[in-house]
């Protein structure tokens, strides 16, 4: 099992540092010290790089382009370090896909060319669908999470557990095709705030119950955790939301996380799946509340809606009915 990876790693990439180097070095007047900070690399390693290129002629055309981009990117500060990544990867997929990098893979692996491989070609083209459907689900995870961190009644509804926000991909089976933020929502200063990006694969406990919630609503694609008391089971109620609640007790054994199991429980005594899921707790466990909606950013308004009533009853001095 050698995949083209294997060669861009052992053949390409040092070539391209090593040539990123001699630009910097000798237009740039930079020192290796310097082109190690840049590169990610030890000092060492810039060297090793080097004399790579007094070994002989660079394989790949465009490979000298493209360092020359580089390092007269990193030179002016134009280029951070996620252009030059998309860069090199931009590169990477023509090169496999039927490109020169196809051709010297199979140079190596004759047997890939008598079986007429093309598996990079097949793979992106059936892939950039799914890509590009994971890029807009994180990239609405961005924005609802901005939408949360400029709340400053959402503090009030954060239960001691913190909080997390959980976007499915269609047809999602997994953990890995559901996005949630690593280290959750957190309160700092008294404003709700993620200290890292969302990603897929990251929240095993929101993902299943959001797993859970779309077996029975196809429509459902995020979910949100919020604190659960009686102010804010008074606001869920006057914003209109429909309201399901389960007892950790009553539940049945299905060798499924209690939550999960707790949303199919409710749903399958509403006869539907109700817009929140509350799960009461018990002895050490806090009761939060779930949920629902079709997009991020919908889980999101709803949650601050409930935050903003709770708090306008709280100033008030009222009940929320």
């Amino acid at each position: 099992m050698r995949p083209p990876c294997e060669v861009v790693v052992r053949r390409i990439l040092p070539i391209l540092r090593a040539l990123v180097a001699r630009e910097l070095m000798e237009r740039h007047g930079w020192r290796q010290r310097r082109i190690a900070e840049a590169l990610g690399v030890t000092q060492p390693a810039v060297s090793t790089y080097l004399s790579l290129l007094e070994k002989g002629e660079v394989e790949l055309e465009g490979l000298e382009e493209m360092a020359a981009r580089i390092a007269e990117g990193l030179a002016s500060g134009s280029l951070t370090l996620s252009d030059s990544v998309m860069e090199i990867c931009s590169l990477c997929i023509n090169l496999k896909s039927g490109g020169p990098l196809c051709s010297m893979h199979k140079r190596e692996i004759p047997l890939l060319r008598e079986e007429g491989c093309d598996i990079c070609l097949r793979l992106f083209t059936a892939e950039r669908e799914r890509i590009e459907e994971r890029d807009r689900v994180l990239k609405e995870m961005r924005r609802a999470i901005e939408m949360i961190e400029r709340c400053p009644e959402f503090t009030r509804i954060m239960p001691e557990v913190r909080v997390n926000l959980v976007r499915a991909l269609p047809g999602a089976r997994s953990i890995y095709d559901v996005a949630g933020i690593p280290g959750r929502i957190v309160e700092v200063r008294g404003r709700a705030k993620a200290f890292m990006e969302p990603e897929f694969g990251s929240s095993r406990h929101m993902a299943g119950v959001l797993l859970a919630a779309m077996e029975i609503d196809s429509s459902v694609r995020a979910a949100i955790n919020i604190k659960y008391d009686e102010a804010i089971h008074q606001a869920l109620k006057q914003i209109g939301l429909t309201i399901g609640c389960f007892e950790r007790g009553e539940l049945p054994w299905r060798g499924e996380p209690p939550a999960a199991v707790g949303v199919k429980l409710v749903a399958e005594r509403l006869r539907h799946l109700p817009d929140v899921v509350v799960d009461k707790g018990g002895y050490g466990i806090e009761p939060v509340s779930y949920l629902f909606g079709s997009t991020a950013i919908e889980v999101a308004e709803k949650a601050i809606q409930v935050a903003e009533e709770v708090s306008k009853a709280e100033v008030t001095g009222r009940t929320p009915s």
